[in-house]
């Protein structure tokens, strides 16, 4: 865990709020509301520098939202290796896939051949539709 020197009740219960929801990407808000809501007393100042702390350390991503007004977070763990595949967001529930596939190395390299530009994978998001949201 990403505690950069020390660890308090309060960064393991947003640590924990991360972890929890994993499936789908947060923002600070949530994660004071639902703490807030169970009664611990957290600020948002205490949330967004952990945040920082985590997404540098790559546990968590950092994504900017559709809209490019607020940034919002998922736990990835520190395996992920996000930055070598893009990502899948569903524009109803906000899951976000991982496209973590040999079909990754194949369309980087077709981008740079054909296009000249090389893909920059982490904190990118293709938006769409997930399964679960299809059959609803």
């Amino acid at each position: 865990m990403a505690n950069n020197g020390y660890n308090t009740a309060a960064r393991s219960r947003i640590l924990g709020f991360l972890k929890e929801n994993k499936d789908r990407t947060v923002n600070a808000n949530d994660i004071l509301n639902c703490l807030n809501n169970q009664g611990n007393d957290v600020n948002i100042t205490t949330i967004y520098r952990y945040l920082d702390k985590l997404t540098e350390s790559g546990e968590v991503m950092k994504y900017i939202a559709e809209n490019g007004t607020r940034a919002v977070f998922q736990y990835v763990g520190e395996k992920q290796h996000c930055e070598e595949h893009l990502h899948l967001q569903c524009i109803k529930c906000g899951a976000i896939l991982h496209l973590d596939c040999d079909f990754m190395e194949e369309i980087s390299e077709h981008v740079l051949k054909e296009h000249g530009f090389q893909i920059q994978c982490r904190n990118s998001i293709i938006y769409g539709i997930c399964s679960d949201c299809q059959g609803k």
